[in-house]
C-alpha cells in the first residue's frame, strides 16, 4: 500500500513525533511511504526510516496567500496513493482534494482539540474539518474524541521504544521532580513558574527540560532541550513528573516519564485521563497546596513510591509502537 503524509513542517512537536513513528513503522512493514512538505520546514530532529521518501515543495511563506499556495503545492506535488494521512487541520484540505481528485482514502488522525487554541477564524475552520468527510477518523484520546469528532475511533499514540528498552541507570531520589517547560499559554507556564518560585517547595529539586523558565532559585536546574537518552537519565533519578498544562490532547511526556518509573502529578484532567489512574499510578491536583501535600507525604514513604513507580512502568508498557501500528493497520483493514 502507498501512504502519503502532507505536512506544513517537520519540526520538534509531539504530533509530528507520533506521525514520524507511524511513517517509520509503515515503511518497516513494507508499505510505500511519502512525506510531502515545504523544503524550508524540514528539520532532522526525528530520524526517518530510509524507506520514507521525501517530496519537497517550494519554501513556505507566512502571509495568507503564500500559505494557501503552500497547501495547494502539497496537493499538486503529491503522487497518487492508497491513503493520505493528516493530523493538523490546515493539511486536511489538500488531503480532501487528493481524496476527491486522485481517489485516495482520507485518514484524519486528530491528535488535539486545535479549535481551542487557535484564534478566530482558524478555530472555526478547525471545527469545520471535524464535520467534513473522511474515510477514517482516529482520535488520540478520549478527551480529544469528546471535544472534536465523537464518531472517531480512539488510537492512543505510542512512546519512543527507548523509554521501554534502555536499562535503568540509577535509583530514585524522592526529592527530585522532572518537568518539561514551554512558554505556551496552554502549557501553564505561569503555574509552573509560580511553583518553581514558591519557597514552600525549596526542599525539592526541580529538573526542567525544554525552554528556560527563567527562575534563578538554587533548587531549580534548567537543562535545555534534551535528546531522548539525556531525558531518560533525568527521569531515572526523578521520583515525580509535574504536568502544569491547562489541557493536553494526549500528553506524551508524562507517559514517557512513567515508563522510567516517575509518578506523574497533573493539573489537567484531559488527555492524560487515558493513562493516569488517580492514586494508583499518579495523581490529579487542582491546587498547589495539594501538590505540596502529595509530594511531602510520598517523599517520606519510599515503599509507597516504589509501589506507584511499578504501576507507572506497567501502564507505560501498554503504549508501544508495535501496538500502535497493529491497531492503525487494523483500522484500515490491512491486518
Amino acid at each position: 500500500m502507498r501512504f502519503l503524509f502532507p505536512l506544513l513542517s517537520f519540526k520538534k512537536h509531539g504530533g509530528v513525533r507520533t506521525l514520524s513513528l507511524l511513517m517509520n513503522g509503515l515503511a518497516e512493514r513494507g508499505h510505500e511511504v511519502y512525506l510531502v512538505l515545504p523544503e524550508d520546514t524540514y528539520e532532522e530532529f526525528y530520524e526517518l526510516n530510509p524507506g520514507v521518501k521525501k517530496i519537497f515543495t517550494p519554501p513556505r511563506r507566512r502571509n495568507p496567500i503564500s500559505v494557501l499556495l503552500t497547501l495547494l503545492h502539497l496537493f499538486t506535488k503529491a503522487p497518487p496513493a492508497d491513503f493520505v494521512v493528516v493530523s493538523f487541520f490546515p493539511t486536511y484540505f489538500p488531503a480532501l482534494l487528493h481524496k476527491s481528485l486522485k481517489k485516495s482514502k482520507l485518514v484524519y488522525y486528530v491528535q488535539d482539540a486545535e479549535q481551542l487554541f487557535y484564534p478566530f477564524p482558524f478555530s472555526l475552520i478547525a471545527s469545520i474539518t471535524h464535520l467534513l468527510p473522511a474515510d477514517l477518523i482516529l482520535c488520540a484520546s478520549t478527551w480529544v474524541k469528546n471535544k472534536t469528532v465523537r464518531r472517531c475511533k480512539i488510537l492512543n499514540p505510542p512512546i519512543d521504544e527507548a523509554f521501554h528498552s534502555m536499562p535503568f541507570q540509577c535509583s530514585k531520589n524522592l526529592s527530585h521532580i522532572a518537568l518539561t517547560f514551554r512558554w505556551d499559554k496552554r502549557k501553564g507556564p505561569e503555574l509552573a513558574r509560580r511553583i518553581l518560585l514558591n519557597p514552600k517547595f525549596k526542599e525539592f529539586e526541580f529538573f526542567v527540560a525544554g525552554q528556560d523558565p527563567e527562575v534563578g532559585n538554587p533548587n531549580v536546574h534548567y537543562l535545555g532541550n534534551l535528546k531522548t537518552e539525556e531525558l531518560i537519565k533525568v527521569y531515572d533519578h526523578s521520583a515525580f513528573f509535574l504536568l502544569t498544562s491547562k489541557f493536553e490532547g494526549f500528553g506524551l511526556p508524562p507517559l514517557e516519564a512513567m515508563a522510567r518509573g516517575c509518578i506523574p502529578i497533573s493539573f489537567t484532567k484531559t488527555g492524560p485521563l487515558d493513562y493516569i489512574a488517580h492514586g494508583k499510578n499518579g495523581f490529579f491536583v487542582e491546587k498547589e497546596d495539594k501538590l505540596y501535600e502529595i509530594l511531602k507525604t510520598l517523599s517520606q514513604n519510599p515503599e509507597k513510591v516504589s509501589e506507584l513507580s511499578r504501576n507507572c512502568i506497567t501502564t507505560a508498557k501498554q503504549f508501544t509502537a508495535e501496538r500502535f501500528l497493529r491497531e492503525f493497520e487494523s483500522s484500515l483493514s490491512l491486518s
